[in-house]
């Protein structure tokens, strides 16, 4: 009788530790989506939030108008050259667990692939 009860505690005990590992499960905090890029083949110098001046490159989202400023360091995996026009495919990833904090952003892109570079004059004011 007491075995049987032991194992009975037992298999609920280690059925609510599977149960409390899955359900923290990081997937649930990290949004990933695909996006294409230009990278304009002009570079640009902009102000970080400690007001120092970084070497950057214009980006737009394929489809949108407005030209943005972005680090050269920003899309990680990709290497800024200045003359190239650059589409790329990219992993944009939001971090739920960094909404909020101090010092980053939640907000992350990886490069997936080079869809296209070409030598080119800036087209951003074409």
């Amino acid at each position: 009788m007491k075995r049987t009860h032991f194992y009975f505690i037992t298999s609920i005990l280690l059925a609510l530790f599977t149960f409390a590992i899955s359900s923290c499960s990081d997937d649930d905090d990290v949004e990933t989506s695909t996006m294409i890029v230009e990278i304009d083949s002009e570079s640009n110098l902009f102000y970080d939030l400690t007001g120092s001046l970084k070497p950057g490159m214009w980006v737009r989202e394929e489809g949108k108008k407005n030209w943005e400023k972005w680090s050269q360091y920003r899309i990680k995996g990709f290497s800024f050259e200045e003359g190239y026009y650059t589409k790329l495919q990219i992993i944009k990833k939001f971090d739920h667990r960094l909404e909020g904090q101090d010092g980053g952003s939640p907000i992350s892109y990886q490069l997936q692939k080079i869809l296209e570079k070409k030598p080119s004059e800036s087209i951003r004011n074409k």
